[in-house]
C-alpha cells in the first residue's frame, strides 16, 4: 500500500468517475483501475462500486481513514517546515448560495494575497453538503447563515445581518418606509426552494395566510426571486451582503424590517485539530473584517439613498 494509492482512492471518491479521477491525479484511467484494484486486492474488500459509481460501504470507512492518513502526513511535513507550514497547499472551502456570489469576488482576492501559497478551492454548497464535507475530510471550512453542530465540528461566529424586504411597486406594502414582520403575507413571497437555510429563516418571519398565489415558483438564487418580484409582483427577503451589489435603479425597492426585525448570524465551521484549522480561523477573520468594510462603504451610502428614495416615494 502506497500514499499514492490512497490519494488515487480519495480522488475516485470525489469524482465518482475514473475518468475525471484519473485526470485530476495525472494518469490514464487504464493506470489508475490497476492501482485501485492492487489496493483492493492488498485490503481484500472491494473499494469502489464501477456499476452506480461511488465507493462500496467498506469503500466509505477506508477512504474516510486515508483521508486521515494523508491529512497526518500533511501535518508531518507542516512541523518540518515550522509554524507557517499549515499554510501552504490545498484549502477547500464551502460557501452557501446566499452569501457566496456577495463575499467571494471581494474575499478571494485579499485572502490569496495575503496567502499567496495557498492553493484555495472554493465550492457552492447547501448547509448540509458542507456539514458532510467537513466531517469526511473533503473540505476544510465552511461559511453558512445558521449554527450548526457536528461531532468534532466548531462554529465560530462571524457577523450579523439583517434581512431587507424587496417589493413590487404595485404592491401594497411598498409604500411604507418601514415593514413589520407580521405584516407580510406568505401567499406574496418569494422565497429559496427547499434545503436553503435561508428559506426557512424567512418562513419564519412571514405571516401565513390563507390565500394561494396564481404562479408558484422556489428558486435556489436570491437574483431570480429579484426579478420574479420585478416582473410577476409581490415581494422576497434579501441578506444585507446582497444589498452590496444591487443597483441604484433597483434600491427603491428595499424596505427594512421594523422592529424586532429580522436576520442571521454567519458562522465559520472548521474541524476541530485539523491542520488547516488556524487558516480556516484566519479565513474567518477575513471574513469579519470584510463584512465590517462593506458595511460601511458600499452599505452605509446604499442606506442614504435608500431612506432618500423612500421619502420621495
Amino acid at each position: 500500500m502506497t500514499l499514492d494509492q490512497l490519494r488515487y482512492l480519495v480522488a475516485l471518491a470525489e469524482e465518482g468517475s475514473f475518468t475525471k479521477a484519473a485526470e485530476r491525479v495525472y494518469l490514464t484511467q487504464p493506470a489508475l483501475s490497476i492501482q485501485i484494484r492492487r489496493l483492493e486486492e492488498e485490503l481484500g474488500v472491494r473499494l469502489f462500486d464501477r456499476r452506480e459509481g461511488k465507493p462500496t460501504e467498506a469503500g466509505r470507512a477506508v477512504v474516510a481513514q486515508a483521508r486521515r492518513v494523508l491529512e497526518e502526513v500533511e501535518r508531518l511535513k507542516a512541523l518540518a517546515r515550522g509554524e507557517e507550514g499549515c499554510f501552504q497547499g490545498p484549502f477547500r472551502v464551502g460557501v452557501i448560495p446566499t452569501l457566496a456570489p456577495y463575499l467571494l469576488p471581494h474575499l478571494l482576492p485579499r485572502f490569496t494575497a495575503r496567502y499567496p501559497t495557498l492553493e484555495v478551492s472554493v465550492r457552492e454548497e447547501l448547509t448540509p453538503a458542507i456539514l458532510e464535507g467537513l466531517q469526511e475530510g473533503r473540505l476544510d471550512a465552511g461559511l453558512v447563515g445558521t449554527r450548526e453542530e457536528g461531532p468534532g465540528l466548531k462554529a465560530l461566529p462571524l457577523f450579523e445581518e439583517a434581512f431587507w424586504a424587496y417589493v413590487s411597486p404595485h404592491h401594497p406594502l411598498y409604500r411604507r418606509e418601514a415593514i413589520h414582520p407580521l405584516e407580510v403575507p406568505l401567499e406574496d413571497t418569494w422565497v429559496l426552494s427547499e434545503g436553503h437555510c435561508f428559506r426557512e429563516q424567512v418562513l419564519a418571519v412571514c405571516r401565513p395566510g390563507l390565500g394561494k398565489r396564481q404562479v408558484e415558483f422556489q428558486s435556489g438564487d436570491l437574483e431570480t426571486l429579484i426579478l420574479l418580484v420585478e416582473g410577476v409582483g409581490g415581494l422576497t427577503f434579501l441578506p444585507e451582503v446582497a444589498l452590496w451589489t444591487l443597483p441604484e435603479a433597483k434600491r427603491a425597492h428595499l424596505r427594512p424590517l421594523a422592529p424586532p426585525g429580522a436576520g442571521r448570524t454567519v458562522y465559520l465551521l472548521l474541524r476541530e485539530g485539523s491542520l488547516k484549522a488556524p487558516v480556516a480561523k484566519a479565513l474567518g477573520e477575513e471574513v469579519g473584517r470584510l463584512f465590517q468594510v462593506l458595511r460601511k462603504g458600499a452599505g452605509s451610502q446604499a442606506s442614504v439613498m435608500m431612506r432618500a428614495e423612500v421619502r420621495h416615494d
